[in-house]
Parts: C-alpha cells; structure tokens; sequence
C-alpha cells in the first residue's frame, strides 16, 4: 500500500508539473540567535534549497490572513473537496452520457477543461506573472535552532539533514523556502542575498549549498547572475537528484501532449495509476465506452487548462529540457502576451546552457561540488517514448547526472563499449556495474555518486542517500568518489526505507519483553535484530539482503503479536479484480483500441 500510494503520489506531483515573487514573505515566528561558536568550528553552515512544492504556501485574504495552506497532495491550492468533487461529477454527468450515446465528444472535453480550471483557480497567474490570488511562502530567514519543533519537524521531513544537525548544530542549518510557481529571475537575487544573510548571522565566511531536485534550477539562475561573487561565498555545493537539465516529463508533454498510445491509455494507464485493482481494469472497460477523438480532446483540454499555472510561472520553465525550449518558446512566448515573462524564461534558459560552464568555473576556484543520483528507473509513462530513457520516475539520468550517458531501460553498452572519458581525470571505471551507464562523460563525473533503482521522490527516504549528503557536509576528506570506495563507492543500490528500519528495530527492543517469548522465537528476533543493525551500519547495500531482513523482520513480528497481519482483500475482492483483468485483457486483445 505504502509502494501504490507512493507513485500515485509521484504521478499527482508529475501533473502538477503541468498543472508573485519572493519579495513578500510571510515570516515564520523566530527568535534571536546566532551560530554559537561564532564562525569558528570547522562546520561550514548549510542552506538546504528544496524542491518542487516542498515549501510552506499560504493563501491569505485581503487582511492579511491565512486562509488555507497548500494541498498536501499536490502542493497547489486545489479545490478537492468532497463537496467540490460532487460538484464536478454533476457537471460532467450530463456531457459524458450525451458523448457516449452520440460517440463524438458532445462538449466533454470542454467540461473537463472547465472543471481542471475551477478546481486550480487559485493557482493561476496572469500574463505578467503575478498570482491572481494572495499565495505567499512561509520564509526561514534564520536557523533551524529558531524554530518550533513543529517547523523543524517540517523541515527535516522535506530533506532529512537531522544527522547533520546533532554534528553541527541546528544553528548551522538553513532552510531556503519559495514559491514554486514564483520568478525565477526574484529567486535568484533572493538566494544570493540570503546567502549574504546566513553568512552574517553565522560568523561563518563560506556556507554549503544542498540544492534538491528544483532547488537546483534556482541555485544555477542565482550562480549564473552572481557567479564570480558567489565564489568566494561557497566552500561545497551538494546537488541532490538536481533538475540541472530540466525533466522530459514537464517539456514533452507541453510541447506534444501527454501520451496517447493505445496501449497506455486502453491497457496500462489506470493499472499504473491504481494498481492490481478491480478499480483499475473497470475503468480500462469504462474508457472504452467514449470515442476516441473524445480521449484525446480530454488530455489536450486539461493541458491547456493549466497554462495560467505552468506557463505563465518562470518558476516552472526551470523544469523543462533545453532540447524542447525552442518548441516551447514559440508556441507561448511570440505573440508579445508575457513580456516580463519571457524575459524571465529567456534569462532562465541562458543560465541552463551555461551550467557547465558556471559550475566548472566555481570548481576552478576551490569550491567543491557533488551530486547524488538515481538511476537504471523508469520515467512515468505520462508522454510518448517514456521507454527511451532511463529516468527515476521524473527526471532523466542525462539531466540529474550532468551529463552522463545512458541506455534505454532494459538495454545494456554494447559489448565492445569503452567508457569516453570525456571528463575523467582521476582514472578507475566508471561504467556501472549493470552497464547501463557511462559515467565518464558527466561533467561531474569524479564526485557524483550514483543509486541503482532509486525513485526521485523516494530520496529522502534512502537513509544511505542521506547519511552520503550529511558526511559531504561534514567531512572534508570526502572529496571524491574515490576516497573511501569501501563506504561509498560511486555506484550503489538504493535503500529506502532504511530509516523506518532502523525506528522499528530500537521500538522492539525496546518495547518487546523478550522474556515472554518462546526460546525459538526469542533467539531468532534477537539474531535478525543483530543482523539488521549490522546490514544498517553498512553504506554498502545488498539490496536482496535488506529485503530478505525486512520480510523476515515483519514476519516475526506479526507471529509474536507486535504488530498486526497485513490486510488481505476477501475473496470477493479477489475474484471480482480477477475477472475484470481477464475481461479488460480479453477485450483490448480482441477488439484493440477504440478508433
């Protein structure tokens, strides 16, 4: 359940990438304080810069008070309620019967561009860029040490740095918040001057950058602007499965439409959204029930619905590839609507072509700079020729690697493959070891570090991901991916969940009374739970290991009482998926796609 729930979550908030500035903040109720040691401990001061919509966003009204806050599941202001949903179902009821009985859309697409709009009105922004609606972030001007423990709480669960926190010190962590769908070009002079502001409050004269996912376009609009400034403010820089080139999933799908393959849209999309479910393979029957035209004027109306949100936010440009800018830029940006916008995106799009060359020019200059990323993944099948590139979920591995080459899913180097080293100084392979990849030619290509499996959004979830951030941040003898290949080599397999783990296994040692178990049974909790502290002190996964531990973990538990059975669907349920996956396969095998 935790798996599905998961990637629908990933899917809302690849939509959602579809779907006012930094000058006014409001700002987060703080105290006073200053880094203790007062510039002089050896730690260089943190500023974690986080990624799409994980930022506090408020709505306020026109006194200046918070209204509501973001939706959780999207990160946008989207009217979902169940009196909303009702709502919209009534007014779609009426264009999808009249669709079905005349099969030619009878006005449903433009019921479902209607309701997309209703639903996401309050995020919607006019051609100048300003937000219709009085949406602010909450600002953190000062360190983690000033917060509630609630704020912190939020904090550590966007990016969990805790661990760099209790080396140190809360008063050493920044957290830079924004607004998503705010301007690029605002963003950048705000995180430079921010900068500027920790480095004061701190004592310190350098600070480290973690820039996350989207963070990272902000980082590269803020480096290319102040770049020669900046130079002297950074000592490393840690990019976290960064957005350096943009994800196909945002740019193809706004320049040639979501994907509608016969075989996604009749066979795989539902049981990708919701799973092994009676639910999934009743709407594969149900969606054949309207014409095709309809199908494909539904996906084109909804896109379009959201172009006051995406296209009209320079924030957002920052997530599409500079292979698709051009198509891009002359369907939006040419008809002199969004001036101020498209000066925004055309700066944008320079700071893009000149990340290389800015991010080797800071390293030039005795700044250090890591990336950590994920690989040998799947994108979201949302746009056609998904299957081409080998992806996390939701950015491509040439954009989160910088640059590095790589082969379709289920491909491997040809035999005969050599390794390019196009950027290669310090020798050693740098071919994965599933040979999928080709490290050598990203420009980062002796510090980045890579995550088999790993899923974009599932990061922070990786404990071995995490606690490789926090010794970048603390230990200055890791300079390479070559200094300690026994605990971080440069590839490595995914983890996640390693954290609620290690939770569970110091929850049951200290709450089962082992005294009370069987011989049998104590003797076999108290061997795995040696087993799995062992397996998660180690930075090198076995990841067959792992989940062999975690299975047997549960199972034991649940046979002692600790923790309750998984739930199983009853028989009915079972038998009622059964059958409409037989007769959803039947059915697209015999008649195909509708026409």
């Amino acid at each position: 359940m935790k798996r599905l729930s998961g990637r629908i979550l990933s899917v809302i908030l690849a939509l959602t990438l579809l779907l006012g500035s930094f000058a006014t903040f409001a700002a987060a109720e703080q105290k006073d304080t200053g880094a203790a040691c007062g510039g002089d401990c050896g730690y260089c001061p943190v500023i974690l810069i986080p990624g799409n919509f994980q930022s506090p966003v408020y709505l306020y009204d026109d006194d200046g008070n918070k209204v509501e806050s973001m939706a959780l599941a999207t990160g946008l202001y989207a009217d979902f309620t169940a009196k909303d949903l009702m709502r919209y179902a009534v007014k779609l009821l009426t264009p999808f019967l009249a669709t079905v009985a005349l099969q030619r859309d009878a006005g449903l697409s433009k019921a479902v561009g209607n309701v997309v709009t209703q639903a996401f009105q309050k995020d919607f922004k006019d051609n100048e860029g300003n937000h219709l609606y009085n949406i602010r972030p909450t600002v953190y001007k000062q360190s983690m040490a000033s917060y509630s423990a609630e704020e912190k709480q939020f904090i550590y669960n966007q990016f969990p740095l805790k661990g760099y926190s209790e080396i140190a010190g809360e008063d050493h962590l920044f957290f830079f918040s924004y607004d998503s769908l705010g301007s690029i070009s605002a963003l950048a002079d705000d995180l430079y001057n921010y900068i500027q502001t920790v480095k004061e409050e701190t004592g310190h004269d350098k600070v480290n950058l973690v820039p996350v996912s989207q963070g990272a376009t902000i980082a590269g609009a803020m480096i290319e602007r102040y770049r020669d400034e900046v130079a002297g403010d950074l000592h490393r820089i840690v990019l976290a499965v960064p957005a350096l080139d943009g994800s196909y999933l945002l740019g193809k799908i706004f320049s040639s439409g979501f994907n509608k393959s016969d075989e996604f849209i009749y066979h795989d999309l539902f049981p990708f959204l919701l799973g092994d479910s009676a639910a999934a393979y009743a709407l594969n029957l149900a969606i054949r029930l309207l014409p095709r035209s309809a199908v494909n004027n539904i996906f084109d109306s909804a896109v379009k619905a959201m172009e006051p949100v995406v296209v009209n936010s320079s924030c957002m440009w920052a997530l599409t590839p500079a292979s698709e800018y051009e198509t891009l830029y002359q369907r939006y940006m040419t008809d002199g609507s969004r001036e101020k916008v498209r000066r925004e995106v055309e700066f944008l799009h320079t700071a893009q072509a000149n990340i290389r060359d800015n991010l080797l020019y800071l390293k030039s200059t005795g700044i250090e700079i890591f990336d950590l990323v994920n690989y040998d993944g799947k994108f979201f099948p949302l746009f056609e020729g998904w299957e081409k590139y080998n992806a996390d979920g939701i950015i491509q591995v040439d954009s989160t690697s910088a640059g590095a080459y790589s082969v379709p899913i289920n491909e491997t180097l040809p035999a005969d493959y050599r390794q390019k080293n196009t950027y290669c100084t310090c020798g050693g392979n740098h071919i994965s070891p599933s040979r999928t990849l080709d490290a050598s030619t990203g420009y980062l290509c002796e510090t980045t570090f890579y995550f088999q499996y790993g899923e974009h959004i599932g990061s922070a979830f990786n404990d071995v991901f995490i606690r490789l951030a926090i010794a970048l941040l603390t230990d200055d003898t890791l300079t390479s991916v070559h200094s300690y290949p026994d605990r971080f080599p440069q590839f490595n397999t995914v983890r996640q969940g390693g954290f609620a783990m290690r939770d569970t296994v110091a929850k049951v040692r200290k709450e089962v009374d082992f005294k009370s178990l069987n011989s049998k049974d104590r003797e076999e909790l108290t061997a795995l739970l040696d087993e799995c502290d062992a397996m998660l002190d180690s930075t090198v996964v076995d990841l067959d290991a792992y989940k062999s531990a975690g299975q047997r973990l549960d199972d034991i538990l649940v046979r002692i009482g600790y923790m309750p059975a998984p739930e199983q669907p009853s028989r009915s349920q079972v038998r009622l998926t059964n059958f409409l996956h037989k007769l959803s396969e039947r059915i697209y095998s015999l008649r195909g796609a509708r026409k």
